[in-house]
């Protein structure tokens, strides 16, 4: 069942076509992955999907009574909304009177708030009330948490929360994976493989794309091709395509050459010419000028600097670092030697960029200690991109005042080098807040790459990024002979490029396993067989030993927390079962469930806070 129609959409953007007649059709139950390079136009697709902008040319159908929700790619910015109000502001008009109605309560405004309940009774609202709890708790968010106080992990899914409130039937999600950590991408690309609705998806994960698409939307030089596979046959059918239109093309070029010989001969055989063949290679020559090339493959790679790393670049020892009462390192240790390239995973907040900043000397250990080498000559990329300066040209940003940079050992003129990145000459003197975000993150390689380097420390790098230039930056990553920290979420871009990954588990604790993120699981995995099957002696032993300071009642008191515990979790999961359906919200014992819910999750973690003081 058809649910939007494109007619032959057009749009530009001053002399940039973004869209050139563009036509199809979007059926309910369609995933499709929409696929093109940074600057072709993907945001800008799904903005006339989403009827945020109207193309210049053409129509867009969409069928009577079809709801479309947008996750754009920009996260909003800092604001004090708790996130019970952003996820409200979801629903439109009944959303922004359940906003109403609890600042009213919480307040104290007692009369205002039965006012506002009368309203509420008039839009049947009260189950959209237990439906913002319930997806809250879906993403593990607290409504009165506010916005300003999350990382950017976080605040993309209290934005997803957003979305999906509304019951959408069509999906529109503008690289929802961004500054998400793995298990949150793992748990994203789970709930959309179950989605019932209709999915337009623009994402750079190829393993998050892979798990969930069955259409592939392809966005290339303002042309779309519809592509009815998942995207390992895509790339596939999409690779026959390009060959053979570099076929075509090698032809038309030969059968140009030869006619423009032809029209040039004397002036007897001009008396002569065919005009039917003169006006065939006019509108030749017209199709050649108007032909958008595709545009050249990135060429990146990095400077190495001449003078030579010593073989030990960090040797880190037991160190531990804490933020206020968060622990966040623990006891760690490990040797980073030269040309070792390593990943670095974990959760948001689990103190990725920290663990960074105490390599690099920007933050100094609680305890233990870090050597470092003297020969480091640091390449850093910046996640949050806090060193862009959206006013400055790209090629100002790059050269830093300099004409002519020197790479590999050869000088080149700055627009020529930045040519290697995909940008024109008149991008190269564009300000920065033109751009893209994958354009800014491009500009930023740009601009690491070109200095000379034996550390090339990479956090986030892939944000952003179109899939053909992530494949460049991993064979120039595999290429390089420095060292490599690399923070990143990007499965595939892991297992390509990493030899050993540290993995950051939380509560300080900190593992490293040898190879990339597969082999990281694997390992895992076999740890956990392994303390299954080992007897269960030593943890008794311990036990005992820390009971030995307790008096008889606290003892008794510890070893009842196990039985108290399990019996409120359990209680936990059945209220939950019951709250993952839909038609329990229609009962009026719904709202009883949720108060219950709360004070057994209060009560479970105050029985936690005991158990770890006692021990």
């Amino acid at each position: 069942m058809p649910l939007i129609t494109l007619d032959n959409i057009s749009l530009s953007f001053s002399d940039k076509p973004i869209l050139n007649e563009v036509s199809s059709t979007i059926h309910k139950g369609d995933k499709i992955a929409l696929i093109g390079r940074n600057g072709e136009g993907k945001s800008t697709f799904m903005r006339i999907l989403a009827g945020t902008i109207e193309p210049d040319d053409g129509k867009l159908k969409i069928k009577k009574g079809v709801k479309i929700s947008y996750l754009e790619q920009t996260l909003p910015q800092d604001n004090d909304k708790n996130l019970f109000d952003i996820v409200a502001e979801g629903l439109g008009e009944i959303g922004i009177t359940l906003k109403q109605y609890q600042h009213s309560i919480n307040d104290g405004k007692l009369e205002q708030a039965g006012e506002i309940q009368e309203k509420i009774d008039q839009l049947n609202g009260w189950q959209y009330l237990h439906k913002i709890q319930a997806i809250l708790n879906r993403f593990t968010l607290n409504a009165d948490t506010v916005l300003s106080t999350l990382s950017g992990g976080w605040r993309r899914r209290v934005m997803l929360a957003q979305a999906l409130i509304q019951e959408p039937d069509v999906l529109l999600l503008d690289e929802p994976t961004n500054h998400m950590d793995i298990t949150a991408i793992l748990d994203l690309e789970r709930m959309l493989k179950d989605y019932h609705g209709t999915l337009v998806l623009i994402s750079h994960d190829r393993s998050f794309i892979k798990g969930i698409v069955n259409r592939v939307f392809d966005l290339d030089r303002g042309n779309l091709s519809v592509f009815d596979c998942g995207y390992i046959d895509y790339i596939k059918r999409k690779n026959e395509q390009l060959h053979a239109e570099e076929i075509a093309n090698a032809r038309f070029d030969k059968k140009l050459a030869q006619e423009e010989t032809w029209i040039r001969q004397g002036i007897k055989a001009r008396r002569t010419r065919n005009e039917g063949r003169v006006r065939a290679l006019q509108s030749m020559r017209e199709s050649f000028i108007n032909r958008r090339a595709k545009k050249g493959q990135v060429k990146i790679y990095a400077l190495d600097d001449e003078n030579r790393a010593s073989k030990l670049v960090f040797e880190v020892k037991k160190i531990n670092y804490r933020i206020a009462d968060i622990t966040l390192v623990k006891k760690f240790s490990m040797l980073v030697l030269k040309g070792e390239k390593i990943g670095i995973i974990g959760g948001n907040g689990s103190g990725k960029s920290t663990f960074i900043k105490l390599l690099l000397d920007e933050l100094q250990p609680n305890s233990g200690s870090i050597r470092r080498s003297k020969t480091i000559k640091l390449a850093y990329f910046d996640q949050m991109r806090e060193h862009l300066n959206p006013n400055m040209k790209a090629m100002d940003f790059v050269s830093e005042g300099r004409e002519r940079i020197d790479i590999g050992g050869k000088s080149k003129h700055i627009i020529g080098y930045l040519r290697q990145f995909l940008f024109t000459g008149k991008q190269a003197m564009t300000p920065i807040r033109m751009f893209s975000g994958g354009e800014k993150n491009r500009l930023m390689l740009a601009k690491i790459l070109s200095q000379p380097a034996n550390l090339l420390v990479l956090d986030e790098p892939t944000n952003d990024l179109d899939v053909e230039t992530l494949e460049l930056l991993e064979e120039m990553l595999v290429d390089y002979s420095g060292t490599l920290i690399l923070i990143s979420h990007d499965r595939t871009f892991l297992n390509n490029v990493v030899g050993s990954t540290v993995v950051m588990d939380g509560d300080g604790v900190i593992n490293q396993y040898a190879g990339g993120y597969d082999d990281y699981l694997i390992q895992k995995q076999g740890k956990l067989d392994q303390q299954k099957d080992k007897p269960k002696v030593k943890t008794i032993k311990k036990s005992t030993a820390n009971t030995k300071k307790l008096n008889y009642k606290q003892q008794q008191t510890l070893k009842d927390f196990p039985k108290k515990i399990e019996k409120i979790e359990i209680k936990i999961a059945q209220i939950q079962l019951q709250l993952s359906d839909p038609e329990f919200f229609q009962q009026e014992k719904s709202q009883d469930a949720l108060i219950t819910l709360a004070r057994l999750e209060a009560d479970l973690k105050r029985y936690y806070e005991k158990w770890e003081a006692l021990e």
